[in-house]
């Protein structure tokens, strides 16, 4: 079994997500059993998982893992299934409710927006008004998880039911000396016939991927967030297979791979990295890097994270005639490091000598990011060509009616979003940054690469394309061609040397136990 290591899987994903389903998906189709794991509680996880089309035996969730729920199937829950006495008044205020015991009130019953009045949850009162419980409602049907609060209006103790009513996990909230509200202590009652308790998430999540291990031998563990995660891998007691996955520098300055001090993301896992069976690159040139530095022991392996899959590459092409004139797009999370100002700033350069240019943005934003930009665009006077678009689950149709993608981060990993424009036959201007833009972009063939930071250039690079439509077509109909490098085969081959280390460790393993 193969384990991708995560702390969640959430509605707005980032390339970490994405990656993970690219990479399960593969190994479906070559029938290895794989699964994501999470460990943070979400009472709306298997929503956003059937949203994704992940299938639940695809994944098993902390959570779930001591409720038993990973397969269990959706129901409705309404205010009918609380059989509230028969003398309480229920009062409708919008979707929700309000009931009291003459004037008394009781509880608020709030139910999710754009269901037919599926509980959500349900919040009880005392006899001052003050709030003391909530219960919450798992989407599938069945109350997950209740609240009970302290006299400051902080939560004060929480505990998780399975789908019979049954309370498997406890947690208390206190203050310490700085008066911070933390966790002091995580319990998990009668698992497996015993109460748990643990000093901290890390410790909980040790014995989760302790107890995984122990229901599935030779499993490989893929820690995807390293940060969150390495430690509770790396303390397991279980022997296992572990790697880490570098899915952005591993330094603060790649300029310098030998000397600059580590991205702070991989510090402790670097600090450790005897401790690891493998480690994971997304690019050739990390992978040199990387081994410039730490040498190969553990052993590094070349992987992309982005795999384009056997529909999309014999998906029908376009002509590029049929894509709007002058459509420029830039996907991906509005955030600082991406630069999105930049592209403004140049783009306004651009709409001088392309008039029926246009710039869409596709993303959701991080901080205060949004708005700054939404600010600039309003500065340069560019509303009326700029466009921002929230994150979507459906590209295709943005691929294929742009002529020009953007990408200007000023550091990647792999850079997910230049191999689907690719896929789809959008020819490419990125920032010659490491890593990923120079292993998916052929510069001059079917993209561009400029100069980090140089607006000049970037303006200077869509002009050229923009006003040259057979150049563009050209590097389309190469675009095309190069997402081949990354179809599913060729990926899977790379996995190869990887499994084969695995497969190893665990004959020698089982041989020096016997």
């Amino acid at each position: 079994m193969y384990y991708f290591v995560n702390t969640s899987i959430n509605p707005k994903k980032s390339g970490i997500e994405h990656a993970e389903m690219k990479r399960l998906a593969l190994f479906n189709q070559h029938h290895v059993p794989a699964k994501m794991v999470t460990r943070f509680f979400s009472l709306s996880l298997h929503q956003t998982l059937t949203a994704a089309g992940i299938a639940a035996e695809n994944q098993i969730n902390l959570f779930d893992f001591i409720q038993h729920s990973s397969e269990r199937p959706t129901t409705k829950m309404t205010i009918e299934d609380l059989h509230l006495a028969p003398d309480l008044r229920v009062q409708s205020v919008g979707r929700h409710y309000e009931v009291y015991q003459n004037d008394q009130l009781l509880m608020k019953v709030n139910t999710f927006l754009n269901t037919q009045k599926q509980l959500n949850n349900v919040q009880y009162y005392d006899q001052n008004g003050k709030l003391v419980k909530t219960d919450w409602y798992d989407t599938r049907g069945f109350k997950g998880l209740e609240q009970f609060y302290a006299a400051d209006g902080q939560v004060a103790s929480e505990q998780v039911f399975n789908p019979d009513g049954e309370v498997v996990y406890q947690t208390f909230h206190m203050a310490d000396r700085q008066n911070q509200v933390q966790n002091s202590l995580y319990r998990f009652i009668n698992y497996e016939g015993q109460d748990w308790s643990f000093a901290g998430e890390t410790a909980m999540t040790t014995f989760f991927l302790d107890e995984l291990n122990r229901r599935t031998p030779h499993a490989v563990f893929v820690i995807d967030r390293t940060y969150e995660l390495a430690y509770a891998a790396l303390h397991m007691r279980t022997k296992a297979f572990k790697v880490m996955h570098l899915h952005s520098n591993h330094v603060n300055d790649p300029a310098h791979p030998k000397t600059a001090s580590l991205n702070f993301n991989y510090a402790y896992a670097l600090n450790n990295l005897d401790q690891w069976n493998g480690v994971i690159a997304s690019t050739k040139q990390q992978t040199a890097d990387f081994q410039a530095r730490f040498g190969n022991q553990p052993a590094v392996y070349t992987i992309p994270v982005g795999i384009v899959d056997d529909a999309t590459l014999n998906a029908p092409k376009p002509s590029f005639d049929q894509r709007t004139a002058g459509k420029i797009i830039f996907v991906a999370r509005l955030a600082e490091e991406k630069q999105q100002d930049q592209v403004i700033r140049a783009f306004k350069k651009v709409l001088a000598q392309v008039p029926n240019a246009t710039l869409d943005f596709w993303g959701y934003a991080n901080g205060d990011t949004g708005k700054q930009l939404h600010q600039l665009v309003e500065q340069l006077g560019l509303k009326a060509a700029v466009t921002f678009n929230d994150y979507t689950t459906d590209l295709t149709a943005v691929y294929n009616d742009a002529q020009l993608a953007m990408l200007t981060s000023r550091a990647e990993g792999f850079a997910l979003a230049l191999l689907e424009g690719q896929a789809h036959g959008v020819p490419q201007i990125a920032y010659d940054v490491k890593y990923g833009p120079r292993d998916i972009i052929r510069d001059g063939h079917d993209g561009q690469l400029v100069p980090v930071n140089d607006e000049n250039a970037l303006a200077t690079a869509m002009i050229d394309l923009l006003t040259q439509p057979k150049k563009l077509a050209m590097y389309s109909q190469q675009a095309y061609q190069d997402a081949q490098r990354f179809s599913t085969t060729a990926v899977w081959q790379q996995w190869q040397p990887l499994m084969k280390a695995a497969a190893d460790f665990y004959q020698v393993e089982g041989a020096t136990q016997r």
